[in-house]
This record gives C-alpha cells, structure tokens and sequence, in this order.
C-alpha cells in the first residue's frame, strides 16, 4: 500500500512540472506579440494608417502660418541654461573621474573634459558650487 502511494505521488509531481513547463513555454511564445509597443505616427514608414481625408469639404487654398521667433530674453536665457548644463555635466564627469572638485573651469578644459570655456555674460562668471554644479554669479 505505502508503495502506491509513493508512486502515486511521484507521477503527480511529474504531471505537475511538466504542466508547470508547458505553462511557461505558451505564455513566453504569447508574451512577445502582446505588450506595450510605439503607438503608430504618421512618418513611421513602416506604419500602414493612412490618414482619414474628408472629400466632402471644398478645397481651399491653405493659410501659411508664419512662425513666430522667440523673444530675445527667452533664446538667451534657453542658451545659458544650455551651456550651464554642459559645463555642469563636465564638472561632474571631471569629479567622478578625478575623485576630486576642481579648481576651475579652466582645469576642466585643460584635462580634456571641455574643449573651450565658454565666455560668461557680461559682467558675470561662472563658479562651481560645492554640489559640482556650474553657476552664475555677478
């Protein structure tokens, strides 16, 4: 009796792993086709959608909107940003790699992490703040 038991038991458990395996080989064959994928744009060329176009509507000349240039204030501003961004990202890179804060700016171009240092605005100069961040004061 103890004997089926035992047998009954190790071919439960054999039944048991291989559902457990098929179970595991049809979900990573499903997986792959499901998911989250890049929604479909209209300059994908490998994208099939065309766009929907309304024949019913008369056809007019298209308005060209003229664009508009960004105020002066704003393009400088952006710009500064931009170049406080990369001079921040060498400082840092120039930390990490050194093991050390570095003196200037002009240390971290010399060590080939700028190719330049970049002049500030008018009357004001880059410092680099305890953070390795580059800023501007007056």
């Amino acid at each position: 009796m103890k004997t089926d038991s035992l047998l009954y038991g190790l071919v439960s458990k054999a039944i048991l792993v291989r559902l457990c395996v098929l179970l595991f080989v049809i979900v990573g064959l499903i997986a792959p086709g499901t998911g989250c994928r890049k929604p479909a744009t209209a300059s994908d060329p490998s994208s099939s959608a065309q766009p929907a176009v309304d024949n019913t509507a008369p056809t007019a000349e298209p308005q060209q909107a003229t664009p508009q240039p960004p105020p002066a204030a704003a393009t400088d501003e952006a710009q500064i940003a931009a170049v406080l961004n990369e001079l921040t990202q060498a400082v840092r890179k120039f930390g990490v790699e050194q093991r050390r804060v570095p003196k200037s700016l002009e240390e971290v171009a010399a060590r080939g992490y700028l190719s330049s240092v970049p002049s500030a605005p008018a009357g004001k100069k880059f410092v680099i703040d305890k953070n390795l961040q580059v800023r501007l004061t007056p």
